[in-house]
């Protein structure tokens, strides 16, 4: 199952017509729309934390330089998995110096994020080794998703302070979201939601821009995202407009159900077999792709990979 991360599938003008009219039709459940809308609000969150965590991991890389041996050959260290057996000096400098700061040194370490023979000149292959598998082609916070950067925070001691707890509730929420194999969430997990994000807000006001942005959160999970306050742009086609920006609801969707997708593959990729709750899991995944046409459409090839995963699993 290796590198089977759901691929882009180009967009054309009639497949896009399909979706918005399904679309249309999915915004009907009230658990969908919910799961859209928190989906939204993470991604609002993720850019506007990006900067700071750029900020500080800058200043962390920086720190560590100053303590770490100057290269004098050229690296040719690699990671892979959870394991790194250093070969040259300087890089086991450097993995010394990233336990040293990781709340979690004793435990599971995804070096295979990083290439090691960037740490001493690029500071985001070192922030890399704080976050989850799968951000080993993520050269910068803006191409990273929420979990990535909530994990950063709770994993370098750069970010040490009392607002871990309030961290790690907004990544279970997260998981939470993508783990739903039937993209729906209730209106209670919602409100819950809604205030521990608003939480996290509050423990990290001196992030620039980041109460501001709350404001704009809270907006869009009080919303009621029904037809009558969509608009169709030429451009976009159905899209949200939010505190004087348009959301595309289709660019959205696509984007959520991506990220779920990768989520999945992640999680089974390394299994031998699948269990009762994850063959459950991935068939709720594929009935609800099946069940929508658009969607199964736009997302076939990862329709395929579901089908060959429940058929590897029953041979």
């Amino acid at each position: 199952m290796r590198g089977w991360l759901t691929r882009e599938v180009p967009v054309t003008s009639l497949n896009v017509d399909m979706a918005q009219s399904g679309l249309l039709l999915r915004l009907n459940n009230r658990e969908y729309k919910n799961w859209m809308k928190a989906g939204q609000c993470l991604l609002m969150l993720k850019d506007s934390i990006q900067d700071f965590i750029a900020s500080e991991m800058s200043v962390f890389h920086q720190q560590l330089r100053a303590r770490i041996s100057t290269p004098t050959t050229k690296c040719r260290c690699k990671a892979r998995g959870k394991q790194f057996q250093p070969d040259c000096p300087v890089c086991a400098e450097w993995k010394k110096h990233i336990l040293d700061h990781h709340s979690n040194r004793n435990g599971e370490i995804h070096w295979g994020n990083c290439d090691p023979s960037l740490w001493a000149t690029h500071y985001w292959e070192v922030a890399k080794a704080y976050m989850p598998r799968g951000n080993g082609d993520k050269k910068e916070p803006k191409l990273c998703d929420a979990a990535a950067l909530l994990n950063l925070i709770t994993a370098c001691d750069q970010f040490k302070g009392p607002g871990q707890s309030k961290v790690r509730e907004v990544i279970k929420c997260r998981n939470d979201l993508m783990h739903s194999s039937n993209m729906a969430v209730t209106s209670d997990w919602l409100k819950e939601f809604e205030n521990k994000i608003q939480i996290f807000i509050s423990e990290f006001r001196h992030v620039p821009g980041l109460k501001e942005e709350g404001n704009k959160i809270r907006q869009v999970l009080q919303s009621n995202w029904t037809v009558e306050e969509l608009a169709l742009d030429s451009l976009d086609g159905l899209a949200l407009a939010c505190d004087r920006e348009i959301v595309s609801l289709f660019d959205l969707e696509m984007q959520l159900i991506g990220q779920m997708l990768q989520e999945l593959y992640l999680q089974l990729e390394d299994l031998k077999g699948l269990s009762d709750e994850d063959l459950n899991c991935v068939q709720s995944v594929q009935n609800f792709l099946s069940n929508h046409e658009d969607l199964q459409t736009h997302f076939q090839p990862d329709m395929e990979r579901l089908n060959l995963l429940i058929k590897q699993d029953g041979t």
